[in-house]
């Protein structure tokens, strides 16, 4: 068919061509679209599409992030052995940690761990 034939008839208004003309092109960028997507199984909007997210999406999106880190870093810690909890929970009750050695010992190394939430959560 030609561009400017509908059914083997000539268009002689060009207003009348113009529409054809765009839908023709329209409707092949639909098809077009339609096989790529089906080919590489995407679906996202194309350009002159727009989409506007939220700041409280995207709080949940860096809240999630976060979580995720966190569960990383979990999945990276030994598996607790009881054994040893057994042994310090001795120790507390016997009262190794209640000098002011151990408590600047144990503030000592917490303050990294703190720090690197704080850093999480900012």
């Amino acid at each position: 068919m030609g561009a400017n034939r509908i059914e083997r008839q000539q268009i002689s208004d060009p207003r009348v061509l113009a529409r054809f003309q765009q839908t023709q092109r329209s409707e092949a960028d639909v098809e077009a679209r339609k096989l790529e997507e089906a080919k590489t199984g995407d679906t996202r909007k194309t350009a002159g599409e727009k989409l506007d997210i939220s700041s409280a999406a995207h709080r949940v999106a860096d809240m999630r992030t976060l979580v995720e880190a966190g569960r990383t870093r979990i999945a990276a810690e030994p598996d607790v052995r009881a054994d040893r909890v057994d042994a310090a929970r001795r120790r507390l009750e016997a009262g190794v940690y209640a000098t002011a050695e151990a408590r600047q010992r144990t503030a000592d190394q917490l303050v990294p761990v703190l720090r690197d939430l704080s850093q999480l959560l900012d």
